[in-house]
Formats: C-alpha cells, structure tokens, sequence
C-alpha cells in the first residue's frame, strides 16, 4: 500500500469523504427544519391561531409537518441516491 493520501489529485475521492460529503448540510437542514416547525407550532398557536376553528387549526399543523418532512426526505433521498451511485462505481 502506498502512503499517498486521498488528494484532489486523485481521480476517486476517499469512501470516507464521498460519504460524508453533503452529510453535514442535511443535518444542519434536518436540525434547523425541526427546530423552526416546533418554533412556528408554538408562534401559531399563540397567536394566530384563535380566529380558526379546531379542525382548521389541525389542518395548518398538519400541513406545516407534511411541508417540513417533504423537505427533509428530499435532501436524504438525494443524499442516499448519491450513495448508491457510488456503491455502482466501486
């Protein structure tokens, strides 16, 4: 084995950092998408949400959560299909 590092000379990126590259975006977005939902139930909640009736105000919360995990497996389907296609190259 030699002892060249993984470099940007090399064609391949490492495993590793193939792996772990956009990783840290997509929990950065997963934390800070949950972390704004819980922020905008409470918000909402306290102060809009007096002029709906109950099943609307379930509606808007319901709607609100479809909206954030849309977001959220969009980013970890990409990420895990950027995974497979390295699985395909190896």
């Amino acid at each position: 084995m030699s002892s060249e590092s993984w470099s940007g000379s090399h064609r391949h990126a490492s495993p590793v950092s193939r792996a772990l590259s956009g990783f840290r975006a997509r929990v950065m977005l997963t934390v800070i998408g949950s972390t704004a939902w819980i922020a905008f139930t409470l918000l909402y909640i306290g102060f809009w949400a007096h002029g709906f009736s109950l099943f609307q105000n379930i509606i808007v919360i319901l709607t609100s959560i479809v909206v954030l995990l849309g977001a959220i497996v969009a980013a970890w389907v990409s990420y895990g299909l950027g995974m497979a296609r390295g699985w395909t190259d190896w």
